[in-house]
């Protein structure tokens, strides 16, 4: 009987074999095709990967050359106009057509590297009434990058920008509410000493009557000397607001205060210029720094002590310098400007002001401001040339 069993059972082993034969393959065809999806999928990311690196170096080769001085340098030749558009990219590839580069294509600037695939359009960002969009005082630009490589990957990056605004002051003293200068010993000369840029002394752009007062024989100096409404046209409004915002988060120095604040000297690692005569120039070689003072826009910062430093001094609210005070670079203020008290005062570079003041500017006795033009030219060194406002990608 127990044979008679065991002969039925005979040609199992042979099956139970097949089966776990069957199932290694199985487990051996899933693990193939899972190495197989993977060695894809990864082939897929490294293609997607170098394709948005691709897009992003056409971005930062357009950001290099769009500043002065940079090499092949891009410029905007029309920037009021809302169909400017300039076209970046390898001289042929899938990204070059993506956004119609050609031969004979309208303004064609092509790329100085031939590695990376990319295609780059920039354009003026409009608003509704078709009007170019303005920041600073400068066009926003929205440019959209192409990348793409040989095995395929693609991706499509876009940004908005901002160009640096021109923090070259319109004159040794601008404002935009009347000024009051007195004394026989205050001084204010737009005629360049440093340079050959010779500006206005004082551009008021108010149309208060008087713009500019002046009392005790001061002396101002410029091509012409004075700027009003009555006179010479004065230039559009400066946005002092977005001029400042554009740098107050690169300071290298930033303060706050809610209420009106008095500054007591303390102030040397701004700088240290050094000046014995306020008629003439500060010569200067040190560090050149950018000072944030945020005042709420209506708070006053009194400057006392014999203050000094270098560089942009922002001031988001009103200023008043009490005392002596030297600043080699250029100051903007929103609100008011009033000089007070005694000691010797002397900028060189210029002042901008009064935004969003009342008060006007008021400069008194020992003063001098100075309009410099190798200043702006070393305050170029400190201000970032662009910046990006919003990053997306797109696909």
């Amino acid at each position: 009987m127990k044979a008679e069993q065991l002969r039925q059972e005979k040609g199992a082993v042979l099956v139970l074999g097949l089966l776990l034969l069957l199932v290694a393959t199985l487990i051996g065809i899933s693990a193939l095709n899972t190495s197989t999806y993977d060695i894809l999928i990864s082939g897929n990311e490294r293609a997607s990967v170098q394709a948005f690196y691709a897009a992003e170096a056409g971005i930062n080769e357009f950001m290099g050359r769009f500043r002065p001085g940079a090499t092949n340098q891009i410029s905007d030749s029309d920037p009021l106009n809302p169909t400017w558009r300039i076209l970046l990219a390898k001289e042929s590839g899938k990204g070059a057509a993506q956004i119609g580069y050609g031969p004979g294509s309208p303004s064609v600037i092509p790329s100085l590297q031939n590695q990376l695939d990319f295609g780059v359009e920039i354009k003026h960002k409009i608003d509704e009434s078709n009007r170019v969009i303005q920041y600073g005082g400068v066009p926003v630009y929205l440019i959209k990058s192409y990348g793409f490589t040989a095995d395929g990957g693609n991706k499509t990056v876009e940004v908005e920008l901002i160009k640096s605004p021109n923090y070259d002051p319109p004159s040794a003293l601008y404002s935009e509410t009347p000024v009051r200068i007195r004394g026989g010993s205050t001084y204010v000369n737009g005629n360049d000493p440093c340079g050959a840029t010779n500006k206005p002394g004082v551009t008021a752009t108010t149309t208060a009557s008087p713009s500019i007062t002046e009392l005790g024989g001061p002396i101002i100096n410029g091509s012409p000397p004075q700027v009003t409404q009555a006179s010479v046209p004065p230039p559009i409004n400066l946005p002092l607001g977005e001029m400042l915002g554009y740098l107050s988060n690169d300071a290298n120095f930033k303060y706050t205060f809610s209420e009106n604040h008095i500054w007591n000297g303390g102030s040397d690692a701004w700088g240290t210029p050094a000046s014995t005569d306020i008629t003439a120039p500060i010569t200067y070689a040190g560090p050149m720094n950018i000072v944030y003072f945020n005042m709420q826009e209506t708070q006053t910062l009194t400057l006392t002590g014999d203050i000094r430093g270098a560089g942009i001094l922002l001031v988001q609210g009103n200023l008043e310098i009490n005392g002596g005070f030297t600043w080699y670079g250029v100051i903007l203020v929103t609100g008011a400007v009033e000089y007070s008290g005694g000691g010797q005062k002397n900028v060189t570079g210029g002042i901008m002001a009064g935004e969003n003041g009342s008060r006007g500017v008021s400069i008194d006795e020992k003063a001098g401001i100075i309009y410099c033009s190798s200043v702006s030219e070393r305050l170029k060194d400190i201000i970032p040339p662009s910046k990006m406002i919003r990053w997306r990608e797109v696909y």
